[in-house]
């Protein structure tokens, strides 16, 4: 992993940033943001708040840099159908020059990992400083690889488990339960009633699954589980 390069204000970088992200107060304040800490090395050349505008400024604007939020809506006022990892692969379609680098809320270890399998960069959480948050752009601008300190160790943790070991974390006590009924079909409310549990511990749950699976929908989970062998053809 290279080392991170110390931060200098004053280096000669000019980056063509693109900023992917829902949270219009953060979205709308990063760019002052930036151009206050690097003034005259960032060139914003767009803002998008939905998957959709992302891919579509991505393709048309070829951005050196692409911020990108993994929890984005597909649309205005829409969910969020992609995986972190499906964004990235996405946005790399339209501009496989570009260098992505993640920023977001969840700091699941799985999410991590699997964004950068996928071609990503960077990964930073949204606490961050602002100067690693330049720092990170500046380096992943020049090709390299920065991810926060303790989300890279907790994702290369995550890498040294053994197919067995996740198989065993998903199907452990209730967890297994509602998986195994998930599999076959059952709904959220239906497993709750099979069970007998609580619909709100059904969804915490289902919740567990997905970030030991890194998946955010139910057919991602299904799709997961057949490549761990849990379910047969």
């Amino acid at each position: 992993m290279p080392t991170h390069p110390a931060f200098d204000r004053n280096a000669a970088t000019h980056v063509r940033l693109l900023i992917a992200e829902d949270e219009a107060l953060l979205r709308s304040t990063l760019p002052d943001l930036l151009r206050a800490i690097a003034p005259d090395a960032v060139d914003v050349v767009a803002e998008c708040g939905t998957r959709i505008d992302a891919v579509r400024h991505t393709r048309s604007l070829t951005p050196d840099v692409i911020l990108l939020d993994l929890r984005m809506p597909d649309h205005e006022g829409g969910p969020c159908t992609l995986s972190g990892a499906e964004t990235v692969a996405a946005l790399l379609r339209q501009s496989p020059a570009s260098r992505i680098l993640c920023l977001t809320s969840h700091e699941d270890a799985q999410i991590v990992r699997t964004c950068l399998d996928a071609g990503a960069l960077g990964f930073l959480s949204k606490g961050v400083l602002p100067g690693e948050l330049w720092q990170a752009i500046r380096t992943v601008h020049a090709g390299q690889r920065y991810v926060e300190a303790q989300l890279l160790a907790d994702a290369d943790r995550r890498t040294t488990l053994s197919a067995e070991q996740v198989r065993a974390d998903l199907l452990v006590g209730r967890r297994g339960d509602v998986l195994r009924l998930l599999l076959e079909g059952y709904s959220p409310t239906e497993i709750a009633a099979t069970l007998p549990v609580g619909k709100k511990y059904v969804d915490k749950k289902i919740a567990e699954i997905k970030a030991i699976l890194g998946a955010t929908t139910h057919i991602r989970i299904y799709r997961q589980c057949r490549q761990l062998g849990l379910i047969e053809d």
